[in-house]
């Protein structure tokens, strides 16, 4: 996992950036599809226990099932969509940044896509907690 965050060999140019996300694009995939899958796991037991669904209400829109993996790969080109000019406008941006920003943009994905799960297991503990009804 460690070779995710390793910096693009130098010279630093645009076909090697687009080559160093273009290597990373299945494992972030796979990284971000796992834990997407084990978040709706949990917010649908969560919200499904927590008796605020109505009868015949669906815990998950499926369209959205769809549409969330189009969007965090179009987000994901973003990236060397950044990248990649930023570097022919400041030849001296460091090797380092592409796997930092990398990083950010995991980040953010992995939190938006348990975002749900933890807002839905928040409520569903409190409830337990007899802090709500």
């Amino acid at each position: 996992m460690q070779w995710l965050f390793t910096a693009p060999q130098e010279p630093v140019t645009t076909r090697r950036v687009i080559g160093w996300w273009e290597l990373r694009r299945l494992p972030f995939n796979v990284i971000l599809g796992s834990i997407g899958f084990l978040a709706l796991l949990l917010f649908t037991a969560c919200i499904e226990s927590a008796g605020v669904l109505q009868p015949g209400e669906d815990a998950v829109e499926p369209l959205a099932l769809l549409i969330v993996p189009l969007v965090a790969n179009a987000a994901y080109t973003g990236g060397w969509l950044i990248d990649a000019p930023l570097r022919r406008m400041r030849r001296s941006l460091s090797p380092s940044f592409t796997p930092q920003l990398f990083g950010l943009g995991l980040l953010f994905s992995l939190f938006v896509v348990s975002f749900p799960a933890i807002l839905w297991g928040s409520y569903r503990l409190l409830q337990l907690l007899n802090v709500l009804r």
